[in-house]
């Protein structure tokens, strides 16, 4: 019955906040925005809505909450794929199939975070987002590849890993491409490509040049 409200024993209000949490990000994932509300988790976690409004006053405060859970993990998850790959070009594709993985995994609060509800986790990763790529996008420079924006390197990066996953999150699943982890991998690579063959110089695109070897 959930108008009993379950009570957290003493010292342990951020026990029920992270099953709570456990919740709403199931929620979110298993039927999306609709179906995460201050009620369906409050009834999951068999306590009484006021129980739930004890840590989250609203539901777009649950939303950022969850959403930002999940984000916070991003950049643990690129580091890692990047961090023993000595050759900074190399680090920047495997940062970008990361990003565009995780955004794959994760539909529902990407979709929140980019384009919904969670408008300030939006704020704070997108700016950390860029600042992530601009530092790579610096590490290929220092390593001498042509690039004479950093800064408009990077959006070109951000664009690219964000467009990738944007594609697929707004359709359903059964649209998305048979092999996901191809799709990633051929997206991230357009995207490094593009960005740094273009970093020095703009040039139109042509036949010719894309039929030159090498």
């Amino acid at each position: 019955m959930t108008g009993s409200r379950v009570r957290a024993a003493k010292g342990q209000g951020g026990l029920l906040r992270d099953q709570l949490l456990d919740i709403a990000g199931r929620l979110l994932e298993s039927g999306g925005a609709d179906a995460l509300t201050i009620r369906a988790v409050a009834a999951s976690a068999g306590v009484s809505p006021p129980a739930v409004y004890l840590h989250f006053a609203s539901k777009k405060e649950l939303v950022h909450a969850t959403c930002l859970r999940v984000w916070s993990s991003l950049f643990t998850e690129l580091e890692a794929v990047s961090r023993a790959v000595p050759d900074p070009v190399t680090a920047l594709y495997e940062t970008c199939g990361a990003y565009i993985a995780f955004g794959l995994r994760h539909p529902s609060q990407y979709r929140l975070v980019t384009a919904g509800e969670a408008t300030e986790a939006s704020r704070q990763n997108e700016d950390a987002c860029f600042r992530y790529f601009r530092d790579k996008v610096a590490a290929c420079l220092d390593a001498g590849v042509p690039v004479e924006s950093r800064t408009e390197t990077a959006r070109m990066v951000c664009a690219g890993v964000h467009g990738a996953v944007s594609l697929l999150v707004h359709q359903e699943r059964d649209a998305w491409p048979r092999d996901t982890g191809r799709y990633v991998r051929r997206a991230a690579a357009s995207t490094v490509q593009g960005a740094l063959l273009t970093a020095s110089r703009t040039c139109e695109p042509s036949t010719a040049c894309v039929l030159r070897p090498g």
